[in-house]
């Protein structure tokens, strides 16, 4: 189960449901609100994940899944987790953080949703703001059809899409106390030019959770897995082995 970043969608992870596919069933969705997902009437994190196990349900896959989150969908898995920890065989966290924004980061939130919800941002003006966080210094640089791919990504979503996941996201739970009580075999991925989730914050959730392995890429911001596809789905795939 791959569960992509914000703003984009499933579409993020093309590269790695084709790898994938050779060994394994991959589900791929687009999480409420986001690519061809319809929003939530209230936007949760908790929601997101229970939206999961309704997949899992329709699809009538009872056996635990291996899950891959990535920024948001890190949340998503962490939610997860919490509410379903029998249906998960293994983790993947990439780029996420078990824990809140800091205040700041929460109101710089909800002022996006709020613009976009009103009119007065457009997805366009809102991808502007957000590919200097998403993506490295190098991959801004030296690779620009990977920008040019994760902007046209970003643009295949709805502003009320975007709203309600900045929403959801700010409004998220601590996950850190379930760090400790991970049992299930982990594995946590980082860019080192990740400017959103810092390499100290990264290597703090690998150490807080039981027996985690880690996987840290050179030059990748916190799109990891657009950034730099044949470093990122190795480790992913002998983890996953």
């Amino acid at each position: 189960m791959l569960l992509h970043a914000f703003p984009l969608n499933r579409r993020m992870w093309d590269e790695q449901i084709e790898a994938l596919s050779r060994d394994a069933d991959v589900i791929a969705p687009d999480l409420p609100g986001l690519g061809e997902s319809a929003p939530q009437d209230v936007p949760s994190i908790p929601l997101m994940a229970k939206s999961v196990a309704d997949l899992l349900d329709q699809l009538a896959i009872s056996r635990p899944v291996a899950v891959v989150g990535l920024s948001l969908g890190g949340y998503v898995a962490f939610e997860f987790w919490r509410q379903f920890a029998g249906r998960i065989r293994a983790l993947v966290l990439c780029s996420t953080r078990a824990g809140i924004d800091s205040p700041e980061g929460k109101q710089n939130r909800l002022a996006m949703a709020e613009k976009l919800m009103q009119g007065q941002l457009t997805v366009e003006n809102a991808a502007v703001q957000l590919l200097p966080k998403l993506l490295g210094k190098t991959t801004l640089a030296q690779r620009p059809r990977v920008v040019e791919a994760v902007r046209k990504i970003i643009h295949q979503n709805k502003p009320i899409g975007i709203a309600n996941a900045q929403q959801a996201m700010a409004d998220r739970r601590d996950s850190t106390p379930l760090l400790a009580g991970i049992r299930c075999p982990t594995l946590v991925m980082a860019g080192d030019e990740d400017v959103i989730i810092p390499l100290e914050e990264a290597n703090n959730l690998a150490r807080a959770i039981p027996q985690a392995k880690q996987e840290i890429l050179p030059q990748a911001g916190h799109l990891i897995n657009l950034e730099d596809p044949e470093r990122f789905i190795e480790p992913v795939r002998r983890f996953l082995s």
